[in-house]
């Protein structure tokens, strides 16, 4: 961890993952392991914590940024493994070169556990990016989520 100057809680030291091949980039904690996943996405894994982070890239979108977040947003309302579904921020974001990105908060149950997520969702050219950070509530994340997900940058723009 590096201090910060006026009596803050320390940040994380990171680094920045970069894919070529999809246009996009993102800091996450240096500590984390990495791994490049099939189609563009890639993985991220705290080892000693509940926190990890996920980048998926969808050729082929044909739709609204708005509908984009709609449609994974009914997909997790859907899912078995999350329960007490609660949202608690959407905003819109500037990405480095003046595109917008939407970014939602949300916290849920799973085994008796309150977990919390963080989602970035960009798209360019029919190409969709969602960048997650989920992340278990007590371990008081919420800071290092944001800076995750605002770092998002597509190397398009």
């Amino acid at each position: 961890m590096v201090p910060t100057n006026r009596g803050e809680k320390p940040t994380a030291r990171v680094e920045t993952y970069v894919d070529d091949e999809y246009g996009y980039r993102l800091v996450y904690p240096a500590d984390w392991r990495v791994e490049a996943e099939p189609a563009g996405g890639a993985s991220f894994d705290d080892p000693r914590g509940s926190a990890g982070a996920t980048v998926t890239v969808d050729d082929g979108v044909d739709c609204t940024l708005t509908a984009y977040v709609a449609a994974f947003l009914d997909a997790l309302e859907a899912d078995d493994h999350i329960g007490s579904l609660e949202a608690l921020d959407r905003r819109d974001v500037a990405l480095e070169g003046g595109r917008t990105a939407s970014v939602v908060e949300y916290a849920y149950r799973s085994d008796g556990e309150r977990w919390r997520l963080t989602y970035l969702f960009a798209l360019a050219e029919g190409t969709g990016y969602v960048l997650g950070v989920d992340w278990n509530d007590e371990d008081d994340l919420d800071e290092l989520a944001t800076r995750v997900a605002e770092s998002f940058a597509l190397e398009t723009d």
